[in-house]
């Protein structure tokens, strides 16, 4: 996990792996230094994401066929009005989901400030 950590007036971004503590950067700022680890995270976080997306994949490729068809078969059974809705609603779900991960990523990224103050 990355942190942005504030030690001996010095902006910090440290990984930790919850036993030890390793800084990878300095930065000037300590704005600077929280986008960082926010970055470093997300990427971080993502790339798990999508690793255990592929191994899923890889384990079960028919089932993930047939989700896909049975998906694709579901929209274009769907008239214009009823895919807009569809749609829309899948969208506002995934903002809601990417504003959630969000806030625990600047959480995680932000937890050390409170216990190195």
């Amino acid at each position: 996990m990355y942190k942005s950590v504030i030690n001996q007036g010095k902006f910090l971004v440290v990984i930790t792996d919850g036993v030890f503590d390793t800084p990878i950067i300095e930065l000037p700022t300590e704005e600077l230094a929280d986008r960082v680890a926010y970055e470093l995270q997300t990427a971080r976080d993502e790339g798990e994401s999508w690793g255990v997306v592929q191994i899923l994949n890889e384990l079960d490729v028919e089932k993930v066929k047939n989700e896909t068809r049975e998906a694709i078969q579901k929209l274009r059974s769907m008239d214009k009005e009823e895919k807009e809705v569809y749609l829309e609603k899948i969208r506002r779900r995934h903002e809601r989901v990417q504003k959630v991960q969000q806030a625990r990523r600047w959480k995680s990224v932000l937890s050390w400030k409170k216990k190195h103050l």
